[in-house]
């Protein structure tokens, strides 16, 4: 009996290991695909025709929104102007198949001397406080109209930091749309706004025209200038900055190329120095010269105490009158009612 009751056991547990051997098999492919704490179990055919389900990845992509930090710029500036009921200065023109925001401010006389066209610097907007949005508004008062453009952004706030890890021998990595020391990035946008802004302009009866830039907008400004010659009558550099990718001296060579009047207006400091110094010597090496080169250190006017915004005005406004074509601005005397002032005369 003892016998027959242990040839049942092992007969029993033969058949049970049997049947396990497919769960078994089937446990390391579940582990795969699941979590120990969330085991994937068999499901029926019906259940297998089924979409499946998102991963936790595909949401997280989904409900990631990449900043923009220069649309959130310009919509907070058309906000402020639209609060200020100065809506009507803004204009949308459109270069290279693309819009792109101006503001636009006529000359408030009846004797417009031309259009004043302003590049702001990298990462701010064309109503920048520091110089532009001073200037904007100020100089319409002197018989200039004013266009100011939106500048694409240079640096990407938004964009991850990459790092190159490449030798520099080695081409097959290299990032051909990078632009080259030469050119300036997004330059071809840039000169395709200003041409666009300058169409616009004439379309107001603007004949003459100036170039002011700021920071990293004036080596827009310069650069355009260099290219096309005969498309102003005058440029204002204000506090210069190169980007990061032209070398200092090589864009201060373009000086050379711009035979128009030129105010070099900068803040003086160990960084700037040395880049003013090369602007100088490069003025000084123009072969075709319509205008004298006028390089002015800010420092002293910031320093007096005075309203360093209204020194600045003054600079450009005085630098326009001595070295642009001026219309006539003389007007005729009101004739006046001498009886107002006068006894009349008594008739005998």
């Amino acid at each position: 009996m003892k016998k027959f009751t242990a040839l049942s056991h092992a007969i029993i547990t033969l058949l049970f290991l049997s049947k396990s051997l497919p769960v078994l098999a089937e446990e390391p492919q579940a582990a795969t695909n699941g979590t120990p704490e969330n085991p994937i179990t068999p499901t029926d055919s019906t259940t297998n025709e089924s979409a499946p389900a998102p991963t936790p990845a595909t949401q997280s992509n989904a409900e990631y929104v990449i900043p923009q930090p220069q649309a959130s710029r310009l919509d907070a500036l058309k906000t402020s102007l639209m609060l200020r009921q100065l809506n009507h200065q803004i204009q949308t023109l459109e270069a290279n198949g693309e819009p792109f925001l101006t503001l636009y401010r006529t000359s408030m006389t009846s004797d417009t001397q031309g259009c004043l066209i302003l590049l702001h610097s990298d990462n701010e907007h064309p109503d920048w406080p520091d110089a532009i949005a001073p200037l904007r508004n100020a100089m319409p008062e002197y018989s200039w109209c004013t266009l100011s453009i939106d500048v694409p952004d240079i640096i990407k706030r938004a964009d991850p930091i990459k790092i190159n890890t490449s030798t520099p021998n080695d081409s097959s990595t290299a990032d051909n749309t990078q632009p080259t020391s030469a050119e300036l990035p997004n330059q071809a946008m840039v000169f395709g706004r200003i041409n666009a802004a300058i169409t616009y302009a004439k379309t107001q009866n603007i004949e003459q025209f100036s170039f002011l830039g700021y920071g990293t907008g004036a080596s827009y400004a310069l650069s355009f200038l260099a290219a096309n010659q005969d498309a102003g009558t005058a440029l204002i550099l204000i506090d210069m900055e190169s980007p990061s990718n032209s070398p200092s001296y090589e864009m201060a060579q373009k000086i050379r190329q711009v035979p128009q009047p030129i105010l070099d207006y900068y803040v003086s400091s160990t960084r700037s120095d040395q880049f003013a110094m090369w602007r100088k010597q490069a003025a000084n090496q123009r072969t075709e010269k319509r205008g004298d080169f006028i390089q002015l250190d800010a420092l002293p006017d910031r320093v007096t105490g005075k309203d360093s915004k209204q020194l600045l005005i003054q600079r450009v406004r005085g630098f326009l009158k001595q070295n642009t074509d001026q219309k006539n601005q003389q007007k005729t005397l009101p004739r006046v009612n001498k009886g107002l002032f006068y006894e009349s005369p008594i008739n005998n």
